[in-house]
């Protein structure tokens, strides 16, 4: 045979296997579809044979809903995993709307791509209606947050809670969306504008405004409020109603009387009041201030430094059913007489002698106690000054401690507290360690033996390493003294 009658021949013959192989591999596609298809049904039945398969949709729809509430903040959202069981669970998963009405999106220009994300948000508020919605969002420096609000805007109505991080000065926006918004169910509002500002520099304006500015159809459900930042001064809402209040002031900014009267003259149901890094600027006129504000409901004050002093923020309130005071991060303090004060807490409060008496003629009534490691004063001024002389045992009503972050050299000094105040006829009741103080009395080998001394003598409780504030807060607010 010619070349040319060769050439001829493979190209037939490699057309013919080109076709041949065409034709297999389609054959190959088909089983493997077809084995796809039956494996997916053995699959399925097999399921639908198993016992858990067999629960009533009601009842899985209980075991999805308990078990979404414990991995809230999981690394991938409970839904997709749960979806990913089943054909059967994703079907319920999807039609029951309490598993999507907790939104909580952390928005990072290099963690996600927009659209997608908006996409993920109103899927949770299509498959949420029309339950009640639970929204935080958090945007990082550079994100836009219209898109976003616009979004939620449109479900005002449903909104239960509602907290927003912007770290950008995003004022105007989130003002936009909701001046105007329509909350008849919403309870809690938590808004956190802005970067901190060094702390220890002085304020050198004043906030714009404490005016209603926001929610101005009014809110008669609105018990929860928190200003952070930028938004103390800019997004005060239009509610009287409001139980709860966290004011965040660690922008540079100040507080005029007149303004910090206006506040609170508008808030007659006030029952728990937080007040971060806030500076109170007095007229310098003293007769200006002509009374006190009277917060007649007030029964939990937290006060955290640096702000302004102590002494001058309390002379501002009348609280005559004030029961809880915690301070932190304080250096001085001084008060006049608050006698229904019974539970005091210090957190980071650098006090001497000095403050501590005046704690003990400030609050002459205290019976429970916490502090951590930063007034090791504390445990010696407890002793009783005298034998012979019950009024001179520091709050002779004292009966109870919460100890955090105890050090090894203040083990022997607390000891001796109890001990001396036991003999003194002013005994604890109970005492509470943390994680920490726990772990150093059981890892130190001179003190091992102190955890049975204390139980010997009092009820020794494990205490939480993060207190709630306020007191009975029924669900999570990881914002709480976020900066």
């Amino acid at each position: 045979m010619s070349r040319e009658e060769v050439l001829i021949s493979l190209g037939e013959s490699i057309a013919t296997l080109e076709s041949k192989r065409t034709y297999l591999l389609q054959e190959v596609n088909a089983v493997e579809q077809e084995l796809g298809e039956q494996k997916s049904r053995h699959a399925s039945i097999v399921n639908e044979i198993t016992p858990l398969y067999k629960l009533p949709n009601e009842l899985l729809v209980i075991i999805l809903t308990t078990s979404h509430q414990l991995t809230s903040r999981a690394k991938y959202p409970f839904t997709v995993l749960a979806s990913h069981v089943s054909s059967r669970w994703r079907q319920v998963v999807l039609a029951t709307p309490f598993l999507w009405n907790d939104i909580d999106m952390d928005i990072r220009p290099l963690s996600h791509i927009r659209g997608r994300t908006l996409q993920r948000l109103s899927a949770h508020l299509t498959r949420s209606d029309p339950c009640h919605l639970d929204i935080s969002l958090s945007f990082g420096l550079t994100e836009e947050v219209a898109p976003y609000l616009e979004l939620i805007s449109a479900h005002s109505k449903r909104w239960r809670r509602l907290s927003i991080v912007a770290r950008r000065e995003k004022v105007n926006d989130i003002n936009m969306f909701l001046r105007p918004a329509i909350t008849p169910a919403l309870q809690h509002l938590s808004l956190h504008v802005g970067t901190p500002q060094d702390g220890l520099l002085s304020p050198r304006v004043a906030y714009r405004h404490v005016c209603p500015q926001i929610l101005l159809a009014g809110a008669p459900s609105l018990s929860f409020v928190r200003l952070a930042g930028l938004a103390l001064g800019n997004m005060h809402p239009a509610s009287n109603v409001i139980s709860t209040l966290h004011l965040d002031g660690w922008t540079r900014h100040y507080m005029t009387h007149n303004q910090f009267k206006t506040v609170f003259e508008g808030l007659p149901s006030l029952v728990n009041l937080s007040m971060n890094q806030l500076c109170i600027h007095h007229p310098r006129d003293p007769l200006a201030i002509t009374a006190p504000i009277r917060l007649p409901l007030l029964r939990s004050l937290r006060i955290r430094g640096p702000c302004a002093p102590p002494h001058r923020l309390l002379s501002l309130l009348r609280l005559p059913a004030l029961e809880s005071l915690s301070l932190l991060d304080m250096d001085t303090f001084d008060s006049d007489i608050i006698p229904t004060v019974q539970i005091l807490s210090l957190d980071s409060c650098a006090f001497g002698e000095t403050e501590i008496f005046n704690l003990f003629a400030a609050f002459p009534a205290v019976v429970h106690l916490g502090f951590d490691e930063s007034v090791p004063d504390i445990y010696e001024m407890l002793c009783p000054m005298s034998e012979d002389s019950d009024t001179l045992i520091p709050w002779p009503s004292l009966r109870s401690l919460a100890v955090r972050e105890l050090q090894t050299i203040d083990v022997d000094p607390l000891c001796a507290m109890i001990s001396k105040r036991a003999e003194s006829g002013k005994p604890l009741a109970t005492a509470s360690l943390d994680r920490r103080s726990r772990h150093m009395l059981k890892s130190n080998a001179k003190h091992q033996h102190r955890i049975k001394w204390l139980e010997e003598r009092l009820g020794v409780d494990k205490a939480l390493s993060e207190e709630v504030w306020p007191a009975g807060l029924e669900y999570n607010d990881p914002h709480d003294l976020l900066e």
